[in-house]
């Protein structure tokens, strides 16, 4: 059987889609046999990451509502690989789900979303759901139906704070905490040794989330994403590596935190570095 992951914050703007892309990707890359689903209605953008924007017809409603079945409602990503003076390769395959353009289905949300997640898992190693920021109708039963939930959080003080309130709404309404993790996606390794991002252990004591992992902030992603490019397609190694990270611990391996950051050590970034202004305000 498959595992499902929800990708999700109550926060807009952190960086969801971009996980969610990359993790499915990655996992792709890795030979496995993945699904990503949109379910953003109101400006859902996996499709436009992964640059098939026109090659999508069928959304998850559809399937949900089995007005069509799954295999013949996704798009099929095949991407391959050239190298000099040998026949292409098929670098990875990768099924995608456009996002809806409503919630409207006829049949219960539950059900309809306890059924897909048990049809898919007989199909796909994973299923990864890119969730639009805050509550929507089908998140109470995607959290309660998925078998990870990763709360995407940015290394601000605002963002921290609403992944904090996530895992309590979570939490008050029966997710497991083994089942729930912290992404942190624009790390910014500078801000901590300079005093003023919070530091890993300070997040995550915060926050009240256990760490899966934490994306370095890369400009350069950003931009290709415009062009429907992955860390993987561009063959970005550092932020690749963080995401290689991640999918490893998803596969239960036991991989520790990257020794440096741009030159600084690990142990240097777990907590916020006191400066001399709040320690003078201290004394």
């Amino acid at each position: 059987m498959g595992k499902s992951i929800m990708v999700t914050s109550f926060k807009g703007g952190v960086g969801k889609s971009t996980v969610a892309v990359n993790l499915a990707v990655g996992l792709a890359v890795g030979k496995h046999k993945v699904l990503i689903i949109d379910l953003d209605a109101s400006s859902g953008s996996v499709d436009l990451f992964m640059g098939c924007e026109h090659d999508t017809l069928y959304n998850f409603c559809d399937v949900a509502e089995k007005t069509v079945n799954i295999q013949d409602a996704v798009y099929v990503k095949k991407v391959e690989i050239r190298r000099k003076n040998q026949v292409p390769e098929l670098y990875y395959t990768l099924d995608v789900l456009k996002s809806p353009p409503s919630y409207d289905m006829t049949v219960s949300f539950e059900k309809a979303v306890g059924d897909f997640i048990e049809e898919a898992k007989t199909i796909y190693d994973f299923i990864i759901f890119d969730c639009p920021s805050g509550k929507f109708p089908l998140f109470e039963v995607l959290a309660k139906k998925t078998d990870l939930i990763f709360v995407v959080t940015l290394h601000s003080a605002a963002s921290i704070r609403s992944a904090e309130r996530l895992a309590l709404y979570l939490s008050e309404n029966g997710a497991k905490s083994e089942n729930v993790r912290l992404v942190i996606n624009c790390f910014n390794p500078k801000g901590v040794t300079r005093g003023i991002n919070l530091g890993i252990v300070d997040i995550i004591e915060r926050s009240k989330i256990k760490l899966i992992g934490l994306v370095e902030i890369n400009n350069q992603i950003r931009d290709y994403q415009e062009i429907g490019k992955t860390a993987y397609d561009i063959r970005n190694t550092k932020f690749k590596g963080a995401f290689n990270d991640i999918i490893g611990r998803i596969l239960e391996n036991n991989i520790s935190l990257s020794k440096k950051y741009d030159g600084m050590k690990t142990n240097n970034l777990y907590f916020k570095k006191e400066n001399k202004q709040n320690k003078d305000n201290n004394e």
